[in-house]
């Protein structure tokens, strides 16, 4: 009867000792980033050892150039976390990008006032389309050429002009869908039926 008992408790152990290391680990990202500590965050990140996904999926995204893109992947993460640490975390980098385009008071209404933060998330996502970038240009007239070209297997073809460190790149979109899901049927069916590697692209 001990012998039973001693091995439930070591599995006991062992399983709380399981649970505490994700949340171990959430809270050194935590401190990192309230740390600034930017190049150990990326360091972690890059070897792909952070266990709680949507940690990963905020980390990452701190390093998407482009904030018109960013934006959304952080309101989704703000809305699917339970982690209030995330959540305060993710919040804080999507008032720096109101702060950024000089909407101070909308930067600070985001931390601080619930309702108002939640009208803004709901708008903006209801501008949120999701497709599949089948390639990027520099000049317009390159994007244009290239566009005929996709039409033929894709009627719903777009150019989009996304700047990317001072320089405008169009970026050739299949599709525009109101979910990811959605882009992600599009890429798999281009990539099995014409051999295109798209990449899902939020625009």
């Amino acid at each position: 009867m001990q012998k039973h008992r001693f091995f439930q408790n070591i599995i006991i152990i062992f399983f709380f000792l399981g649970i505490s290391v994700p949340f171990a680990q959430n809270d050194n990202l935590y401190k990192l980033y309230a740390d600034n500590d930017i190049v150990e965050l990326e360091n972690i990140y890059s070897a792909g050892t952070i266990s709680d996904p949507l940690w990963a999926k905020f980390i990452g995204n701190m390093f998407e150039e482009n904030m018109e893109n960013a934006l959304p992947v952080y309101m989704q993460i703000y809305e699917q976390t339970s982690d209030e640490q995330l959540k305060k975390v993710t919040l804080d980098r999507i008032s720096q990008y109101y702060y950024a385009k000089g909407f101070y008071e909308t930067a600070n209404r985001i931390l601080n006032d619930k309702q108002f933060r939640q009208k803004i998330f709901s708008i903006k996502k209801e501008s949120i389309k999701f497709g599949v970038q089948l390639g990027a240009y520099s000049t317009y007239q390159n994007a244009l050429d290239a566009r005929k070209k996709f039409e033929n297997i894709n009627n719903e073809i777009f150019i989009i002009s996304k700047n990317s460190n001072g320089r405008n790149l169009y970026r050739i979109v299949a599709g525009k869908f109101e979910t990811q899901l959605e882009a992600e049927r599009l890429k798999n069916e281009m990539r099995q039926k014409f051999g295109y590697r798209g990449i899902i692209l939020q625009y």
